[in-house]
């Protein structure tokens, strides 16, 4: 008797009449079938999860390592500040203890001041009886009581000297103060603390350069000596951050064109082709001549007249919360170049000028 399972579902005993759907005897044979593929099929899939699963939580524990470090270096850098304020505080507070103690009256001559006249009135009492009435059967207690006087004497005197080297006048002729522009600049960077990230990215192909194996050093090798060779950071910079890359000069030789070589920032989708780059990006300048910024017209940079070398390190500090292009020299930072937009996406990037010097990107 065949049986059918929509006759089961239905509460009978499953007797197969008139339809051919669903048979009993088929599910079970294509289950049977598929159950071994499904079997291996789930073990490795169970594999796989493990695996992933496994993944995550090396990354999952690195990432936390990694977070508890930069929190470390954040605790670290403050408790640094906080314990240069202290020291610094303890040291200002020193100093206007030893100006006012040497100035004026200190607690200890008052205390030794204040003590003294009632000692005083007791020994000139004793003294006046001893001079109406001295009497030779108390010799030695009449002598120690001439000799308390003497004392008194001397130590009024000796008061009376610090006194008059004390200004008893005292009118606060000393000012203590701390430049408060001074304060508010203190308390503005402070303000404007932010995390700083150096990023590991590698450089575009383009035309006009080569770059080495590691896509890190890019040469000019075709195009001439002119503004066509415009070599842009494979990543979008990231907003709300300050970001910091390094460049060295790799081979360098300033020449008669003041603007030999360009680094700053740039749109990510600049024309490498442009012979006219500076006035689409924000850079730094370098050549014969001086150092300057660029954007759209160029400017002295900071007054700072001379010339980069080959060798020398150029970081660029793009602060995406503010828009501002900053630069450091050889670990000597130079202060803020110029604006940058915040509305575009921006790229690192450099413009070489003359055919045959290279730069070396430093991750």
């Amino acid at each position: 008797m065949l049986r059918c399972i929509i006759k089961i579902k239905e509460g009978t005993k499953g007797q197969h009449s008139d339809c051919e759907v669903c048979k009993i005897e088929n599910i079970i044979n294509e289950k049977k079938d598929k159950l071994k593929d499904n079997i291996k099929c789930l073990e490795e899939l169970l594999k796989t999860l493990e695996s992933s699963m496994n993944e995550i939580r090396k990354t999952s524990e690195k990432i936390n390592e990694d977070k508890e470090k930069a929190k470390l270096n954040i605790q670290n850098i403050f408790t640094k500040i906080r314990n240069v304020l202290n020291e610094k505080e303890e040291e200002l507070l020193k100093e206007i203890d030893e100006k006012y103690d040497k100035l004026f009256l200190t607690d200890n001559v008052i205390k030794e001041s204040e003590k003294l006249p009632d000692k005083v009135k007791i020994s000139l009492e004793k003294g006046k009886k001893i001079d109406k009435e001295w009497d030779n059967n108390k010799l030695s207690l009449m002598v120690n009581d001439c000799i308390n006087i003497e004392n008194h004497i001397s130590d009024i005197n000796s008061i009376n000297t610090k006194f008059k080297n004390c200004n008893l006048n005292f009118k606060n002729d000393i000012n203590f103060s701390i430049n408060e522009e001074l304060i508010n600049l203190i308390v503005k960077n402070i303000k404007t603390f932010s995390i700083s990230q150096s990023f590991k990215f590698k450089w575009k192909s383009g035309p006009n350069y080569t770059l080495s194996n590691n896509d890190l050093i890019a040469t000019k090798t075709s195009g001439g000596s002119a503004h066509n060779c415009n070599i842009l950071g494979n990543i979008i910079l990231p907003k709300n951050r300050i970001n910091r890359w390094k460049i060295k000069l790799k081979k360098f030789t300033p020449k008669d064109y003041k603007w030999t070589l360009l680094i700053g920032v740039g749109p990510s989708n600049l024309n490498q082709n442009d012979n006219s780059p500076y006035y689409n990006t924000w850079t730094f300048l370098c050549g014969s001549s001086k150092i300057s910024i660029k954007s759209g017209s160029p400017s002295d940079y900071n007054g700072h007249n001379g010339q980069l070398k080959e060798g020398d390190i150029v970081e660029v500090i793009m602060n995406t919360i503010n828009g501002e292009l900053s630069f450091s020299i050889n670990e000597i930072n130079y202060g803020i170049a110029c604006k940058i937009p915040l509305d575009i996406e921006l790229s690192p990037v450099v413009i070489i000028y003359h055919q045959g010097e290279s730069i070396e990107l430093l991750n």
